[in-house]
């Protein structure tokens, strides 16, 4: 996985699953402070997060061939949510949350299904940190396709959390496979999530 992160900690990004699960904790990214700020604080800048479109669409089929009638499931990334605040005079405290809409393919056999997703941390044009998250979800008996929402994700920056930006940014897309990278690559269609 990764180096142990009190070693690291003046130097990379910290990356926590508290497992709170509701979105409507959250502001929009961007959003709320600490609450005790006075009125005329701001809430400090979020570093900027971008989903490739590449990686937006996570697609699951049965054997080699990609007909419809093999397809397992098919997940895209509907909607991206979040908010920073300070934790302390260098660490800028953010809050992720993803919202899934998935559809239950004809060749599906078991009830649930496992998405891989990951969070890159990127200072410049270097990714100091990366992890892999894996969201399961029950297919309901009654519907094809359906919306869930991940854990809160916490990510620490070792940044003074100011209303400036910074050099660090966000990657987040699902941790596909060479073969459904190739196959997004090829049926690359106008992602359908949204970012606030």
């Amino acid at each position: 996985m990764f180096p142990n992160h009190n070693q690291w900690r003046s130097l990379f990004p910290r990356i926590a699953a508290p497992g709170l699960a509701a979105l409507g904790l959250l502001a929009t990214l961007g959003g709320c402070g600490d609450g005790e700020s006075k009125s005329m604080d701001f809430a400090p800048t979020c570093p900027i997060t971008h989903i490739p479109s590449e990686a937006a669409d996570y697609y699951l089929y049965q054997g080699k061939q990609t007909g419809f009638k093999n397809m397992v499931a098919r997940a895209s990334i509907l909607q991206l949510q979040g908010d920073c605040l300070a934790a302390g005079p260098k660490d800028l405290k953010t809050r992720i949350v993803l919202r899934f809409v998935i559809e239950r393919g004809p060749a599906a056999t078991a009830n649930t299904l496992t998405l891989p997703w990951f969070i890159a941390v990127l200072h410049g044009d270097r990714i100091v940190n990366k992890h892999v998250f894996h969201h399961t979800v029950s297919f309901p008996a009654n519907l094809s396709t359906f919306e869930d929402d991940t854990k809160v994700i916490t990510v620490d920056l070792p940044i003074p959390p100011k209303n400036v930006d910074s050099d660090y940014r966000f990657e987040i897309g699902f941790q596909l496979t060479k073969d459904q990278l190739e196959y997004n690559q090829v049926h690359l269609k106008r992602a359908a999530y949204q970012a606030y």
